[in-house]
């Protein structure tokens, strides 16, 4: 199934839909902050223009159906909010991994919550997934909470998750599977 780049996912406070080049003044912005990236494998930016090839990439992913980067803005206001994104795993073409965050301004006010449960669902009733799967550093635990509310369960404790300047970043990795997602209250 194609999924064109005008499709969007409306929730009660949120609309999702894909990134654009308007976004790139909020995302560069959002890296500036000391510490934004620290749980992330992705380096901050030097300059703002380095955003652009990312763009370029998050929109080929799209097209090739191998992942879907949205942006998260507030419907009344169209402020930017932040990002979220569910990419294929390219072991198992019906696992999905997701993955987001949300700008230092509007943190720990429930958008995240309420964008990942629209992603959620998205991916298991859109993209056919049978699991979708997600890792957050061991010390981010507002990342941990959305997970768990979003009905994610705890399967394992990775000590080398992934490098940050040389060094290790501990991580947790959790999932949900189809049919647990489709007793939850989400489905």
């Amino acid at each position: 199934m194609k999924i064109p780049i005008t499709y969007q996912i409306k929730t009660e406070r949120c609309i999702l839909r894909c990134v654009s080049s308007q976004d790139i003044p909020y995302v560069f912005s959002a890296t500036q902050f000391p510490g934004f990236n620290d749980g992330m494998p992705w380096e901050p930016p030097e300059f703002i223009e380095e955003l652009h090839e990312h763009l370029q990439q998050s929109l080929q992913a799209w097209e090739s159906h191998s992942a879907y980067t949205f942006t998260i803005q507030c419907a009344s206001t169209s402020r930017f909010i932040g990002r979220i994104s569910i990419r294929k795993n390219h072991e198992l073409a019906r696992i999905w991994n997701l993955g987001f965050w949300t700008h230092p301004e509007h943190q720990s006010q429930g958008y995240m919550t309420e964008a990942a449960q629209a992603i959620i669902k998205f991916g298991f009733t859109v993209l056919a997934a049978d699991r979708i799967e997600a890792y957050h550093a061991l010390w981010n635990r507002s990342s941990e909470k959305v997970l768990k509310k979003i009905g994610m369960q705890f399967l394992c404790y990775i000590p080398e998750g992934f490098q940050k300047r040389d060094q290790w970043v501990e991580v947790n990795f959790l999932a949900i599977e189809r049919k647990d997602w489709q007793t939850s209250s989400f489905s």
